[in-house]
């Protein structure tokens, strides 16, 4: 499994992109965001959210995703 490094730096072109989430996701998102949020000493956006967890994924299990893809299915 790669790592990915931890200090990730902007050399690349950013891409839009648009993902439909229904309620129930969009509720876990919005309430992942709070609870980081109140621990962060900056301000979190939805995005940057996404992005960290994006980026985290690549850390996980195969196993984890796996569990995780059923639940959306």
């Amino acid at each position: 499994m790669t790592k990915t490094p931890t200090n990730v730096t902007k050399s690349y072109k950013e891409h839009p992109r648009s993902y439909r989430l229904d309620a129930e996701t969009m509720a876990i998102l919005k309430n992942t965001l709070h609870r980081v949020n109140q621990v962060s000493p900056k301000k979190v956006s939805e995005a940057r959210l996404v992005k960290a967890l994006i980026i985290l994924s690549q850390e996980m299990d195969d196993d984890m995703l796996i569990k995780g893809l059923k639940q959306v299915w």
